[in-house]
């Protein structure tokens, strides 16, 4: 499948007209119909937005395009922490792009920061450890870097108990992670769950958001007020459809009473869609 198809594929996938997509990519409602037409590609910072829109990658978008070539360069900074217990992370992060949360096989917590145009990124962008006995804060402040941050963060995983998130990101990435409860605060637009179990809650608030997991495994709770959630399990999944808080509803939830596994909804007049792939 070429560029042209797959993007106007996604944008019908996403329920987004040709003009509600040009305004959310702030471009003519022309220029999506030459991309659909197969007349042209977007440019890098276009891919990189509807990349992030859809869910997707650069490189699966363009793959079959051989004619298109670009490249990034990344600027990075990055502190640690070496500790030596099990802690509570409390972390509170400035707006960006995405952050991902990989575990560690040593004892050290790393904050990695990126950006493509921010070329001194340490000079406008700050991480703060502040470390108690069974906790510890991490804060990650900056000046205009925007969401043109990307954040990766490792933790040691023989020390991971809870951890409290507060945020606004396009993405939130989850791998291999096994934990006790991962609750976030703030707006989120993609969650991505690979390999890991535990509990996630999500307080998002007025903000749709759609959760994709390669195998769920665990606790799934949302909290959210007059908005829709779509979380993207494995087919054949077992799971409990829990339906709190009010006007609430579940779409294509297949209720499997005792199952270990659970999907909850909180909140008010509020959606949560199911979908089994």
């Amino acid at each position: 499948m070429n560029f042209n198809e797959k993007f106007k594929a996604l944008r019908k996938e996403y329920n987004y007209t040709q003009e509600e997509l040009a305004e959310e990519l702030n471009v003519s409602r022309q220029a999506i119909t030459k991309w659909e037409g197969g007349e042209g590609v977007p440019d890098v910072e276009n891919l990189k937005t509807i990349s992030r829109l859809f869910n997707t990658t650069i490189d699966e978008l363009v793959k079959e395009e051989k004619a298109v070539k670009f490249s990034e360069r990344h600027y990075k900074t990055m502190k640690e922490l070496a500790i030596d217990h099990t802690k509570h992370f409390d972390i509170k992060l400035a707006p960006a792009e995405e952050l991902s949360i990989v575990p560690s096989g040593d004892e050290k917590v790393r904050v990695e920061l990126i950006s493509a145009s921010v070329e001194k990124l340490s000079e406008v962008a700050k991480i703060k450890f502040d470390n108690r006995y069974d906790r510890l804060d991490i804060n990650v402040k900056s000046k205009r870097a925007g969401r043109d941050l990307s954040v990766n963060l490792y933790l040691p995983e023989k020390y991971i108990e809870e951890i409290e998130l507060n945020a606004e990101l396009r993405s939130l990435n989850v791998t291999n992670l096994d934990v006790n409860k991962l609750e976030y605060d703030g707006k989120l637009k993609f969650l991505n769950v690979a390999g890991s179990k535990g509990k996630i809650v999500l307080n998002t608030s007025k903000s749709d958001v759609e959760a994709k997991y390669d195998a769920f495994n665990g606790i799934l709770e949302v909290n959210m007020l007059h908005s829709i959630a779509r979380v993207e399990i494995p087919a054949g999944t077992k799971y409990q459809a829990v339906n709190k808080g009010f006007k609430n509803t579940f779409v294509d939830a297949v209720n499997t009473k005792d199952a270990e596994n659970i999907i909850e909804l909180n909140g008010a007049a509020s959606k949560l869609i199911v979908v089994e792939k």
